[in-house]
């Protein structure tokens, strides 16, 4: 599932129908660029299909500003009326493409706020089509390990493949890697408001955005004119807690489900059973047994670690068709001896494609993730944080923790530390949380929403990762409307 790699805790590797954007690499290569341009600032924008791309040269070190410079790609959106202003937005991850996210802006994003703001979003430094991180795309060793359990033969397989990982990014790309935390992109933020030759920017963070969104306010407060966070991570977490505090979501979510799926004719796992006791038995089964499975027409095989994540996957998108109901088919065909509905999902997560090479999005999450905050110092250390983990959340918990394992052995040293952002200064900030997200659960989203000085904590009551755009109108209006007249929903606003 979704390790917690410190501030950037997993949180929205946006994935699935209930999600806002397929991190794929999408890059500019592929736009259709025609002559037709327009200029905002010192941007200049080129047509590319139904959007607009451009590149922005910013420092990669921020102290060198006359040394090596590194490309943004950025994507627009044009506003359909008058223009209000920019509205930047960031889809998640680390890692998620800002490119992608504008693609499908329509389908997210309310009529309102596309009539009266240019929605721009960018694929951050080392990501995607922007200058990229390029560590290994044969990921299968690293993903099929089993991290369900925090004994010492686990610890070994874990370390084993996390230093696999961290020192393939050290020989392929260590003269970007101290250089791309969250904290540089804040920077990066800051040199698009500017070269688009606005004042003051708005800004939709999903997730791992809204860490980043929070950041921004903290250090350019005057230059914010309105702020959602929407999926909340709450920067005052060490890494242990923030470990914990996610398998807690991911369990209970589980737990939920399991719950539906015994009472619902919807679920096709262990029907007129007990669910929970058919899981048990399928994932125990699993740690000794691969299963077989077939995706894309490749035979392949279904192991702990794969499940683990295919199952969190569909946790993600909540009740629904997408989630629960696909879960639940998934579950049932391991249960039956095939394995291909939980692996699909495992893939759709890590960005498997066949033949076994994988997506950059592995790269981006854990070379952003891992330079924002100190990581345990030891194997043992993380042991000891598994041993705890699963303890409080015995499904997810200590996979959680292994999966952050790569930042213990990371060649680049972290910039940040955790602590609570205030964003003094800043004007009112919309802070989002579900009640039931697996991923970012609803405690981190009031922690942060007092924390910020201007914090408004708006709640949804339900299932699934993050809710702006998921066709709740009662989030959708609330957030439209403070976006386009920076009016606030009432204290103690809940939707459902």
């Amino acid at each position: 599932m979704c390790g917690s790699v410190h501030r950037a805790r997993a949180a929205a590797l946006a994935f699935g129908a209930a999600f806002l954007v397929m991190v794929v690499s999408a890059g500019l290569a592929s736009c259709d660029t025609t002559p037709s341009t327009e200029r905002t600032g010192s941007v200049l924008w080129h047509r590319c299909g139904s959007i607009q791309c451009a590149t922005l040269s910013v420092p990669l070190d921020r102290k060198r500003p006359a040394g090596r410079r590194i490309q943004l790609a950025l994507a627009r959106r044009p506003a359909d009326g008058k223009r209000r202003g920019v509205l930047l937005a960031n889809p998640g991850g680390p890692g998620g493409s800002g490119i992608e996210l504008v693609q499908a802006a329509d389908d997210v994003f309310g009529h309102s706020v596309r009539d009266q703001f240019d929605i721009v979003s960018w694929d951050p430094r080392g990501v995607g089509a922007s200058t990229a991180v390029d560590c290994s795309d044969k990921l299968d060793s690293f993903y099929s390990v089993d991290r369900s359990n925090a004994d010492a033969s686990t610890a070994r397989a874990n370390a084993d493949a996390a230093k696999r990982f961290a020192d393939a990014c050290r020989r392929n790309s260590y003269g970007l890697l101290p250089y791309l935390s969250t904290r540089a992109t804040t920077a990066d933020m800051d040199a698009i408001r500017a070269a688009m030759g606005v004042r003051t920017i708005s800004y939709l963070g999903f997730s791992y955005g809204t860490y980043l969104g929070a950041l921004y306010a903290d250090r350019y407060p005057n230059r914010v004119r309105a702020m959602v966070l929407d999926g909340v991570l709450d920067p005052a977490l060490s890494s242990a807690a923030g470990t914990i505090r996610q398998a807690v979501g991911f369990d209970r979510a589980l737990a939920a489900f399991l719950a539906w799926c015994r009472d619902n004719s919807k679920c096709g796992f262990a029907r007129r059973g007990n669910p929970v006791a058919a899981f048990h038995d399928l994932t125990t089964s699993l740690r000794h047994e691969t299963l077989p499975a077939k995706v894309g027409g490749e035979k392949r095989t279904l192991g702990p670690g794969e499940a683990n994540i295919g199952i969190a996957t569909a946790l993600y998108a909540g009740r629904g068709r997408e989630g629960w109901e696909r879960l639940g088919t998934a579950l049932r065909d391991a249960a039956q001896g095939d394995g291909s509905g939980l692996l699909e999902l495992s893939d759709i997560y890590t960005g498997r494609r066949p033949g076994g090479r994988y997506v950059d999005q592995t790269d981006a999450f854990y070379e952003i993730g891992c330079l924002d905050a100190p990581a345990p110092p030891t194997v043992a250390a993380v042991r000891r944080i598994a041993g705890r983990a699963e303890r409080a959340a015995p499904v997810f918990g200590a996979s959680n923790a292994w999966l952050g394992l790569p930042c213990t052995f990371w060649p680049a040293k972290p910039d940040g530390e955790p602590g609570p952002i205030h964003a003094a200064g800043a004007p009112p900030i919309l802070v989002i949380g579900t009640t039931d997200d697996p991923a970012t659960p609803y405690e981190s989203a009031r922690a942060l929403s007092r924390e910020l000085q201007s914090g408004r904590l708006l709640t949804y009551v339900g299932e699934g990762h993050t809710a702006y755009g998921h066709g709740v109108s009662c989030i959708d209006d609330k957030v439209d409307t403070y976006l386009v007249t920076g009016a606030l929903p009432r204290p103690g606003t809940r939707c459902n």
